[in-house]
C-alpha cells in the first residue's frame, strides 16, 4: 500500500513512527534554540543565527502544517472519518508516550475527537486512555488554571481503569497508574499555594491507596518490560504533604497515614546506602516534617536538620546540572521546608534567604525541557505567591521575580525589555505634552510635581514593561510553541496569561501596584473586548498606565523582524496606520494622538523597533551567557535585571 495515497497509519509502529519523526523536528527547534543561546559568539554573528533560526522554524512550521493537515486533521476536522483500524493504533501510541507530548494542542485536538468516536461504542479501556491523555495536556497546559479539568479527566480515567483492570495488559496496568501520578501531583498544588480544604487529606491518602494497590500488581506481574522500569512514586507524592501541614489541619489517623508513608521512604533510604544524595536530602526533609507534624520530634530539631543539609549539599545541588527528578524533588523539599518553618516563626530570615537563594538559582537556570518546563513552572507560580512574598525588598524582588517567570522564556524577556524601553519613551513624550493626565499619582497633585517626578515615572513604567508578561510562566507550552499556529485550546490558555500575572502581583503587596498593568494590557481602551473578561480596565487608578503598556506592547509584537517566527513583521508606518483606526476604542485616543504629533518621540520610537532592536536581543543573550556560566549567584546583590538601562536611550 502506497501510504502517500491514505490519511493516518494502520499500525502502532507506523503511528509511533510518524510521532517521533514530528517530535523530531520540534524538539530539535527547541534544542536549537537553547544552543543558541548559549553560543559565546561576537554579537553580530549571534544576531545572523538568530534570524536564521527563525527562518528555519517557519519551514518547519510549514513542513508540520502540511503533515498534520493530511494524517491528522483529515480525521478530527471531518466528521465520520475515524475507523478503528486507524483509532485504535493512534491511541495507543499517544498513551504510551503521553508524558512526552511535544504538540500539546494537536494532542488536544486529537483526544477529544477521540472521545466523540469511542464514546458510542461504550470502550471503556479506549475511553480510559482518552480520558488520561487529556489530562496530561491539560496539565501540560497549564495546571493552575485547568485543575478542574485535569481533575474531571483523571477521575474519569481512573474510573475506567479500575473497572477494567482485570482487562488490561500489563502496558495499560502499567501507563495508567500515571492517572494517580497526575492527580497527586495537583493536589499538592493547593498544599503549596496553601489552599487546604477539609476533605483535601482524605483525598489525597484515598488516590495514594489507590494508586498503590494498582502499583502493587504491576509490579507482581513485571516480567522485565520496558515501561516498568521507573514507576510513580506515589508514597513520596502523599509524604511530600508534610511539608506544608500542621497538626490543627489534620486528624490523628491521617497524620498517622502520612507518617508511615515517610517513614517507610526513611528505612528502605537506610537499609540502601546506594541512593543519590538527592534522595537523601528529599527523603529526609520529608520524614523529619512528617515526625514534627506527629510530634516525635520539635520544630527547632528540623531547622538544625535544614541547616545542616543546606551546608553539605547546598553549592552541589546549585551547580548540579541534571534534571533527573531527585534532584528537582531534594531542591522543592528544602524551600518548602524552609518556607513552613519561617511561617510558623522558627527558621532565622538569613538561613530562609539562604534557602530562596538556592531554590531561585536552581530553577531560574534550567536548561529548557519540557519536564522541566512542567515542573518548574507551576511550582515557581505557587513559591511566588507564597513564598516569595517574605523576600524583602522591591528591587530584589524584581531581580527574583523577573528571573523565575520572564528569563524562563527568552523570547518573553526580550520583548518584556522592549516593552519597558517603548514605555519610558512614551510616558517622556506624556509628560512634556500632556503632564495633566498623570496628576494624582505618585502625589504629584500638580503638572508641575508631574514634571518634577519624571524620573519616578519613567522608571515605574519601564519596571511595569519587564514584568507585564509575567503570566506567560504558566503557560511556556504554548509560549514556546512556535513550531505552528496556536490551536483553539491553546490560545485559551494563553488568554489566562493576564490574569496569571494579575495573581502573582497581587500576592507580592512591595509590587502589587503592578498588578493591573499584568492583568489589563490585553484590554482594549474603551474596555468592551480583550481579555480577562471580568476586568474592568476602564475602573482602574492604573488605567494610563495599562494604555500605555498595551500600546507598547502591540507596539513592539507587530514590528518583531527578528523573532516572530511563523508570522511576518509588519512596518512601523502600518502600525501608524492600525493605531489611528484603532483610536479611542482598542487603543488611547491620547496616546494614538500624542504619537502622531510628537515628531521627536515617534523617530525614536522608530529608531527603537527598527535598529536598536539588535541590541536588546544581544543584551538579554549576553545576560543568559553570564547566568550560565556563574549560576547567578551573585546577581542579586547587584539588582539583577537593573544593569539594563532604565530608560530607552535618545541615540537615534
Amino acid at each position: 500500500m502506497d501510504q502517500r495515497k491514505i490519511h493516518g497509519f494502520y499500525s502502532r509502529e507506523a503511528w509511533t513512527n510518524w510521532f517521533t519523526q514530528y517530535n523530531m523536528v520540534i524538539s530539535g527547534l527547541n534544542d536549537r534554540s537553547y544552543d543558541l543561546f548559549q553560543a559565546d559568539i561576537p554579537d553580530e554573528d549571534w544576531i545572523e543565527r538568530y534570524k536564521n533560526n527563525s527562518t528555519c522554524i517557519r519551514e518547519a512550521y510549514k513542513k508540520n502544517e502540511e503533515m498534520l493537515e493530511w494524517h491528522i486533521r483529515w480525521f478530527t476536522r471531518i466528521p465520520g472519518h475515524w475507523t478503528r483500524s486507524v483509532a485504535d493504533p493512534l491511541l495507543a501510541t499517544l498513551f504510551r508516550y503521553v508524558t512526552r507530548i511535544q504538540d500539546l494542542g494537536t494532542t488536544y485536538e486529537i483526544v477529544n475527537s477521540l472521545i466523540e468516536f469511542y464514546t458510542p461504542l461504550d470502550d471503556r479501556i479506549a475511553l480510559m486512555k482518552c480520558y488520561t491523555i487529556r489530562a496530561f495536556t491539560s496539565a501540560f497546559l497549564d495546571i493552575i488554571h485547568m485543575t478542574d479539568q485535569v481533575h474531571e479527566n483523571c477521575v474519569l480515567a481512573r474510573e475506567n481503569y479500575e473497572l477494567e483492570f482485570i482487562n488490561l495488559d500489563p502496558e495499560e496496568r502499567s501507563m495508567g497508574l500515571s492517572i494517580f501520578d497526575l492527580e497527586l501531583s495537583r493536589m499538592n498544588n493547593y498544599l503549596k499555594l496553601r489552599e487546604f480544604t477539609p476533605n483535601l487529606v482524605d483525598m489525597l491518602i484515598d488516590w495514594h491507596e489507590a494508586g498503590n494497590r494498582c502499583k502493587e500488581v504491576v509490579i507482581a506481574e513485571d516480567q522485565g518490560y520496558e515501561f516498568n522500569r521507573i514507576l510513580p512514586d506515589f508514597d513520596h507524592a502523599l509524604a511530600f504533604a508534610a511539608l506544608f501541614l500542621t497538626p490543627d489541619q489534620c486528624t490523628q489517623e491521617q497524620i498517622d497515614t502520612i507518617y508511615k508513608v515517610s517513614r517507610k521512604l526513611y528505612d528502605r533510604f537506610q537499609a540502601k546506602q546506594d541512593f543519590s544524595f538527592c534522595y537523601q536530602v528529599r527523603t529526609e526533609l520529608v520524614y523529619h516534617m512528617a515526625s514534627c507534624l506527629k510530634g516525635l520530634c520539635t520544630n527547632e530539631e528540623v531547622v538544625e536538620e535544614l541547616c545542616e543539609i543546606m551546608d553539605k549539599y547546598g553549592e552541589y545541588l546549585l551547580t548540579e546540572r541534571s534534571d533527573n527528578a531527585y534532584l528537582v524533588e531534594a531542591v522543592e523539599a528544602i524551600q518548602a521546608a524552609a518556607e513552613s518553618l519561617m511561617k510558623r516563626g522558627y527558621l532565622k530570615k538569613e538561613m530562609y534567604e539562604k534557602a530562596q537563594g538556592l531554590f531561585i538559582s536552581y530553577t531560574s537556570t534550567r536548561p529548557y525541557t519540557s519536564f522541566m518546563d512542567y515542573i518548574s513552572a507551576s511550582f515557581n507560580y505557587c513559591y511566588i505567591c507564597t513564598g516569595l512574598t517574605m523576600i524583602g525588598g522591591r528591587k530584589r524582588l524584581f531581580a527574583d521575580l523577573f528571573r523565575l517567570t520572564v528569563f524562563r522564556q527568552v523570547q518573553t524577556a526580550m520583548h518584556s525589555i522592549m516593552v519597558g524601553k517603548l514605555s519610558t519613551e512614551i510616558m517622556e513624550g506624556l509628560i512634556s505634552h500632556a503632564p495633566e493626565a498623570l496628576v494624582g499619582h505618585f502625589g504629584a497633585e500638580t503638572v508641575q510635581q508631574v514634571i518634577d517626578k519624571k524620573d519616578e515615572f519613567e522608571r515605574y513604567i519601564y519596571a511595569g514593561g519587564l514584568v507585564h508578561d509575567i503570566g506567560k510562566l504558566l503557560c511556556s507550552g504554548v509560549v514556546n510553541a512556535q513550531s505552528h499556529r496556536l490551536t483553539d485550546v491553546e490560545f485559551q490558555t494563553l488568554k489566562f496569561h493576564p490574569q496569571t500575572g494579575g495573581e502573582m502581583m497581587g500576592n507580592l503587596p512591595e509590587l502589587a501596584d503592578y498588578r493591573d498593568m499584568a492583568l489589563g494590557h490585553h484590554k482594549s481602551f474603551d474596555g468592551k473586548s480583550g481579555y480577562p473578561e471580568d476586568f474592568d480596565n476602564t475602573a482602574s487608578p492604573k488605567k494610563i498606565f495599562i494604555d500605555i503598556i498595551s500600546l507598547s506592547d502591540s507596539l513592539d509584537a507587530a514590528t518583531d523582524y527578528l523573532g516572530r517566527n511563523y508570522t511576518c513583521e509588519k512596518t512601523f508606518d502600518i502600525v501608524m496606520e492600525e493605531l489611528k483606526k484603532g483610536r479611542g476604542t482598542r487603543y488611547s485616543d491620547l496616546l494614538v494622538d500624542l504619537l502622531c504629533t510628537d515628531t521627536r518621540m515617534q523617530k525614536s520610537i522608530r529608531y527603537l523597533l527598527e535598529e536598536e532592536r539588535r541590541k536588546v536581543y544581544c543584551d538579554v543573550h549576553k545576560l543568559i551567557l553570564e547566568e550560565s556560566a556563574s549560576g547567578a549567584s551573585d546577581k542579586r546583590k547587584n539588582g539583577w535585571p537593573y544593569n539594563l538601562d532604565m530608560h530607552a536611550p535618545h541615540t537615534y
